[in-house]
């Protein structure tokens, strides 16, 4: 197999990058493409940021996701953050589109989204994050983002919106955003969103996420509040150690899920409103929206409890979200208190803890979860679990990922997974594991991306034994201690990967030098 770069090669650790980050399949498949880098040089360098705390890793592409038009598998579209600071988001978001099935891929910043993009006014947000691209039956691309000001001068969060992009030519350019939720009095922040188009209606789109409230804010603080999932991590810490900080002082916190809905294909949005309330001193994280074969509208989160108590939950829609039903629980889930480390230095790495990811087989209606989940072993490790009524019941998890047993448990972690279904109903698991890093030694924690699957129609996936059919995604380990920090080294809460044609398309990071990431996708079946 080759590899290729598409657009202009400009980085200074070329080589590097040909060593370390070709995507090439390490075992036979029916059908394998070449690994494509779709990242490139940062349109953002020259954005002024000279007033602005923590570190900014210029080049650094994290936390990818992608989409496909449903009827034309040619054409996609994927979205990533742009330079990463270590305390919350990055410059700018990018967005690259291909027209020939991710053979080559186009480059384009996403306007207006703040000041690095050229937002003027309202829009000259500080910073961005949380890129999530969805692509309707009619072509109409969507691109939706977080956009936030720097924390205000008396510790309060500073202003922060919900942003939607909107595409007709097939993401080669982004219309102006438009807002779904904006706040500014310093103690609401909008965080962790998702995006999905109805795959059955081109007019209806929805958006949904978290919306972080405190009554502690604003108050002087130290270090920056905008890392949604930081303080979701750390509340769901101090919920199973005893009363949170907040609580004890009698102060009250909430984090419920919020949705936006367009029915006329993203020209209007009606007005953002809660759905779904955890209560205090609990929140939701990780919402993303399932649309069932029958219209039916499913919001799925993480459901934190005041008590330390994680679930993956959903809310019910049976009117395309016009109002939705009681919470009902999927699976709970077992989450580790320190996340992942890495294997030799035990570093903390920022991973998909707490988070999920769903899908939904179109041809059969069944439902499916991946997840990190601690409970084999105290590590983490991918858990899988299924439906095929609808959401009326689930299966009990159980482990998938392959990652061979080691004498360090630390070996044997596998970390944020995505989950999807390819033709004749196939599932896709892909996650990233330390398996390789035999040598010992702290200065190269060696890092791989693999896929696995299982045939449900030929099957029985509720069992772990029937996941398997393992390749290697990366052709050599990356160093996962070159990687950003951002409260562990980061290569995104999530990583992407989507139905594409018979098979599915996968889109993740990996490092190729101090402080660099690129971002590789390749096409498995």
């Amino acid at each position: 197999m080759r590899f290729i770069r598409t657009g202009q090669i400009s980085r200074p650790s070329l080589s590097a990058v040909l060593l370390l980050a070709t995507a090439l399949l390490a075992s036979g498949s029916a059908h394998a493409e070449p690994g494509v880098i779709i990242t490139g040089k940062s349109p953002f360098a020259d954005c002024d940021i000279a007033s602005e705390e923590g570190t900014n890793y210029l080049n650094a592409e994290v936390e990818p996701w992608i989409d496909v038009h449903p009827t034309n598998s040619k054409r996609l579209v994927a979205g990533w953050q742009q330079d990463r600071w270590s305390n919350g988001g990055s410059r700018s978001l990018m967005s690259a589109h291909s027209k020939d099935g991710g053979t080559s891929w186009k480059r384009v910043v996403v306007p207006g989204i703040n000041k690095c993009s050229g937002g003027k006014g309202e829009f000259a947000y500080d910073r961005s994050s949380d890129p999530w691209t969805a692509v309707s039956p009619d072509g109409t691309s969507y691109f939706m983002s977080l956009s936030f000001m720097n924390d205000r001068p008396d510790g309060g969060m500073g202003a922060n919106a919900m942003l939607v992009s909107r595409s007709t030519d097939g993401g080669a350019t982004w219309g102006a955003p438009q807002v779904l939720k904006r706040d500014t009095d310093g103690r609401a922040f909008n965080d962790k969103n998702a995006m999905t188009a109805d795959p059955g209606n081109a007019k209806y789109v929805y958006a949904t996420w978290d919306r972080l409230f405190d009554t502690t804010l604003p108050k002087s603080s130290a270090g920056s509040r905008a890392d949604g999932t930081s303080h979701a991590r750390e509340r769901y810490r101090q919920g199973l150690l005893g009363k949170s900080q907040a609580e004890a002082r009698g102060d009250y916190w909430t984090g419920p899920t919020y949705l936006a809905r367009t029915r006329d294909g993203g020209k209007n949005w009606e007005e953002a409103r809660l759905i779904y309330d955890p209560g205090k001193y609990a929140q939701t994280i990780a919402n993303q929206v399932v649309v069932l074969n029958d219209g039916s509208v499913l919001v799925f989160f993480t459901n934190i409890t005041s008590k330390g108590l994680t679930s993956i939950s959903f809310v019910r829609s049976n009117d395309r979200g016009t109002t939705f039903g009681s919470r009902k629980e999927a699976v709970a889930t077992s989450v580790t208190l320190k996340g992942t480390r890495t294997p030799d230095s035990r570093e903390p790495v920022r991973d998909g803890n707490i988070l999920f990811d769903v899908a939904i087989d179109r041809e059969t209606g069944y439902l499916y979860l991946v997840w990190q989940d601690g409970r084999d072993g105290g590590v983490d490790k991918v858990a899988f679990a299924m439906s095929t009524n609808g959401g009326n019941s689930w299966s009990t998890p159980v482990i998938i990922s392959k990652t061979p047993p080691s004498e360090s448990k630390f070996r044997t972690q596998a970390f944020i997974p995505s989950i999807e279904v390819g033709a004749n109903s196939k599932l896709f698991v892909t996650y990233y594991d330390f398996r390789n890093d035999t040598e010992g030694t702290a200065k190269n924690e060696k890092t791989d991306y693999w896929l696995i699957s299982c045939k449900p129609l030929k099957e029985n996936c509720k069992k772990a034994s029937n996941w398997g059919h393992e390749k290697r995604l990366t052709a050599k380990s990356f160093n996962m201690l070159n990687a950003p920090i951002a409260r562990g080294y980061f290569v995104g809460d999530y990583q992407g990967l989507v139905r594409q044609g018979n098979g599915v398309r996968s889109l993740f990071g990996v490092t190729v030098g101090p402080g660099l990431n690129d971002m590789i996708t390749s096409y498995h079946e």
